[in-house]
């Protein structure tokens, strides 16, 4: 039992350690949250299309507010530093290329057939800009695809984007 039990506790400990994270990051380099006191976050409305929901961005700006406030900075409609919240959905065209298609009643031997289908493919970028500088200063890309457990839909799922974003900031 000592054995099966070490076990387990090895193949978690090895799972989680290689459990890559869905986030980009890119900042300059000389930027550092600590230099400031207050923050504001806005959602870019100007281009959204009718298939997002606004109420998950809301819920996300937030769960945002909420662990930005906690690292201590101040939220500020006046602030220089505004978290710009941008969201868009991109479709692709994807093929799956079958050389052999069997199906109950015969083999198709046709090499150039495609199972052709659409994947919507969710793209969620926060940009931090300082407005004294006026440049983007810091930001952060992810993205998904629809029906994913990564989507920010899910409760858990914008929890954790919102703490591998904080944790970008250390």
């Amino acid at each position: 039992m000592k054995y099966i039990t070490t076990l387990i506790t090895l193949i978690v400990v090895i799972g989680c350690s290689t459990t890559q994270s869905n986030i980009q990051v890119d900042s300059i380099e000389t930027f550092n949250l600590d230099n400031y006191n207050d923050f504001n976050i806005k959602i870019n409305t100007s281009n959204m299309s009718a298939e997002i929901n606004p109420i998950v961005l809301e819920s996300f700006k937030e769960e945002l507010k909420g662990a930005i406030s906690e690292r201590g900075l101040k939220f500020n409609k006046e602030s220089n530093l505004i978290f710009e919240i941008n969201f868009t959905t991109k479709d692709s065209v994807e093929s799956d290329r079958m050389d052999y298609y069997y199906s109950r009643y015969y083999w198709d031997h046709y090499r150039f057939r495609d199972d052709i289908y659409t994947v919507t493919e969710n793209i969620l970028r926060v940009n931090l800009k300082d407005l004294q500088q006026d440049k983007t200063v810091w930001t952060v890309v992810t993205v998904w695809r629809d029906g994913s457990n990564r989507a920010i839909s899910s409760d858990d799922a914008t929890a954790v984007l919102v703490d591998e974003i904080m944790l970008s900031f250390l």
